[in-house]
Formats: C-alpha cells, sequence, structure tokens
C-alpha cells in the first residue's frame, strides 16, 4: 500500500475509481453529504469540485493505493482565512468497500495530520456521524470531542443522525 498526496491531475486519472468508491460508500451508509438515490453523475461531479479544490491549492487530496488503485481517500481543507491559516478541517474518510478493517483508515488520517503538520497547520477540525466506526477510529487516535449536534445529518437512508465534532492539536513537525 502506498498513501500519496494527489495533483490535481493524478485525481483526475483515478476519476473512475473515485467514483465507484463515493457511490458505494453512498449506498453502504455513509454519511458524506448525499441521500439516495446517488447516482455516478452526482459522484463525478463531487469529484470535479475537490479537484478543482486541489488545483487552487484549497485542499489537499490523500489517497491510499494498492496496486496502483485508490482504495481509499480523505481531504484536507486548509482554512484560506486570515485569521486562522494555523487550521485545516478533515473531510470525507472514505475506505473503499473491499479494502475496510484492514488499517487503511488509520493510515489515512496519519499521512493527512503530516501533511497538515507539513503546512503549518496545527489545529485540525472533523465531524463524523455518532456511533460510527470513523467515531471510534478517531478517538483511537488522540482526537478530542468538542461536542454532539443531534439531528445534524440526514444519512443516505432518510434517518436522523447526530454528528459529533472533533479536534486535534498537532505537535510542530521536528525540525521547525
Amino acid at each position: 500500500m502506498t498513501i500519496a498526496v494527489l495533483t490535481a491531475a493524478e485525481a483526475e486519472r483515478h476519476m473512475p475509481r473515485l467514483v465507484e468508491m463515493l457511490t458505494a460508500s453512498v449506498e453502504d451508509g455513509a454519511l458524506v453529504g448525499f441521500v439516495l438515490p446517488f447516482s455516478a453523475d452526482q459522484a463525478q461531479a463531487c469529484w470535479h469540485g475537490a479537484i478543482r479544490s486541489v488545483s487552487d491549492g484549497e485542499r489537499l487530496l490523500v489517497c491510499a493505493l494498492i496496486a496502483g488503485q485508490v482504495v481509499g481517500t480523505v481531504q484536507l481543507y486548509l482554512s484560506p482565512e486570515p485569521n486562522a491559516p494555523h487550521r485545516a478541517e478533515v473531510y470525507k474518510l472514505l475506505v473503499h468497500r473491499d479494502f475496510q478493517r484492514r488499517g487503511l483508515g488509520a493510515a489515512l488520517m496519519d499521512r493527512v495530520e503530516l501533511e497538515a503538520g507539513h503546512r503549518n497547520r496545527s489545529l485540525l477540525i472533523l465531524d463524523t456521524v455518532q456511533g460510527g466506526t470513523s467515531e471510534r477510529l478517531y478517538r483511537r487516535r488522540g482526537w478530542q470531542e468538542i461536542g454532539i449536534v443531534p439531528n445534524h445529518f440526514v444519512d443516505p437512508f432518510g434517518n436522523s443522525r447526530a454528528s459529533v465534532y472533533f479536534m486535534k492539536h498537532l505537535e510542530p513537525p521536528v525540525g521547525r
């Protein structure tokens, strides 16, 4: 397995797999902003927006690759606000259904934290569905819960769900 930060051009080359992975994640109930029915066209539009953001330098797309195929992703949105150059948000941790429970989510989170630190981001925030596998992952990785928002999301099946907000302070990279 390789963990890499993809350029916009590299991400475009992986578009079919990214679309497949997002579509499967939504169909499996992932709370990543979409409800069913969910089409490949919607997934492609989502990825095109993310890739534009990568191209503009606003976001990083960190991917896990096995045999050259994307099997997991996480995004890091770099806060552009002048009063928040130290902050970033983690978005849409996705692991392909055929590769779950193999440590890919943890590896992606390790890399996204490393990349944030290299960009002088010392505060990371994210939200996730309460009670999901991602919540357990973040807790194991030292993320601190900062609050729960009841009825914050509607899952892909139309059910109201609570979200949990987390934060993590990063240590400055060694040598800085």
